[in-house]
C-alpha cells in the first residue's frame, strides 16, 4: 500500500459510491465519531501491529487503533467519508494509510496485517465467498481477524422494509471458512447498549487468530464464550443466505450508532474513482 497521509483511490465501477457519497453529503458528521465498543472491548491491551479497517466511515476506529500504536490502513468505498477521516487524522497528527475503494479491488498483501477488523461492514454475499476469503486472507500467521455485526432476530421485518439480511454476509459465513490453521476465539451473540436511535440490541461477534507454524489448533488467546459454531451468525431461514443488518440498520452504541439513518450498512465491496 502506498505511504500513510495520502488517500490512494482504485479504480473499478460502481454505483454505490455514488449513494453513500449522497448520504455522507446529507450533514457534516454523520457517526459519533466514538470507536465501536467491540473493537474497543477486544482489542484494548493488544500488542499493536498492522491493522486494516474494512469500511472506515469517518475514521472513528482507524483514529482509535492509531493513537493505540497500530500502523493503520483504512478502507472505504465513500469519497466524502475517506477525505472527512483523512481530515480528522490530520488534525491531530496521526498517519494512517487511506484506501478509496472496496474490498476486492485494492492489492491487499496477502497476510499482510496483524489485525483485520470489519465493524458492521455490507458485504455482499457471492457464490464464490470472494469477500470472506479477502477478509480471511489479509490476516498475517498469529494475527486477529475480528467481525462485528447486528444479530438479525427477525429477517422477515427487515425484508418487509426493503432489506433482506440474506444478500449480505455475517460473521457466521466467515467462520464457516476457517480451517485448521485458525483458532476462534470467540464466536457470539452479544448484548449491547443502545445509543440514540439505535434499536438493535444484540450483535454477533467474531474473532479468530491465525495460527503460527508451530501452534496447536487448540491453543488459544481464550476459550470461546457461548460459542455460536461454525456457522454461527444472524438468525436466517437458509443455510446459504446472510443476516447483514436489518432495512434501517443502527450500529453499535458508539459509531455505528449512525445506521439509524441508513437503509445499508456503511460500505460495500466496490467504489467508483471520484474526480
Amino acid at each position: 500500500m502506498d505511504e500513510a497521509g495520502k488517500v490512494t483511490e482504485v479504480t473499478t465501477t460502481s454505483s454505490e459510491a455514488d449513494e453513500w457519497d449522497a448520504r455522507y453529503s446529507e450533514r457534516d458528521r454523520v457517526w459519533s465519531g466514538e470507536p465501536n465498543g467491540a473493537l474497543v472491548d477486544e482489542m484494548t491491551g493488544a500488542r499493536p501491529g498492522r491493522a486494516l479497517d474494512v469500511g472506515c466511515g469517518e475514521g472513528a476506529d482507524a483514529l482509535w487503533l492509531a493513537r493505540q500504536g497500530w500502523a493503520v490502513t483504512a478502507l472505504d468505498i465513500s469519497q466524502i467519508a475517506v477525505h472527512r477521516a483523512r481530515a480528522h487524522a490530520d488534525r491531530e497528527n496521526v498517519d494512517i494509510t487511506w484506501v478509496l475503494s472496496g474490498l476486492l479491488e485494492p492489492d491487499l498483501p496477502t497476510g499482510g496485517f496483524d489485525l483485520v477488523s470489519a465493524q458492521y461492514p455490507a458485504l455482499r454475499i457471492t457464490a464464490d465467498h470472494a469477500a470472506e476469503r479477502a477478509l480471511i486472507s489479509a490476516v498475517a500467521p498469529g494475527g486477529t481477524l475480528l467481525i462485528v455485526h447486528h444479530d438479525i432476530r427477525d429477517a422477515d421485518a427487515a425484508r418487509e422494509h426493503g432489506f433482506d439480511p440474506d444478500d449480505w454476509v455475517t460473521p457466521g459465513d466467515v467462520a464457516a471458512l476457517l480451517d485448521h490453521s485458525w483458532h476462534i476465539d470467540i464466536n457470539e451473540v452479544r448484548e449491547r447498549a443502545i445509543n440514540g436511535g439505535a434499536h438493535h440490541t444484540h450483535d454477533v461477534v467474531l474473532r479468530a487468530h491465525r495460527l503460527l507454524p508451530h501452534q496447536s489448533p487448540f491453543t488459544g488467546h481464550r476459550a470461546g464464550r457461548g460459542s455460536l459454531g461454525a456457522n454461527a451468525g444472524s438468525h436466517r431461514k437458509t443455510t446459504t443466505g446472510t443476516a447483514a443488518p436489518a432495512s434501517t440498520p443502527c450500529g453499535h452504541s458508539h459509531d455505528r450508532a449512525r445506521y439509524g439513518d441508513h437503509r445499508q450498512a456503511r460500505w460495500v465491496m466496490h467504489h467508483t474513482n471520484q474526480p
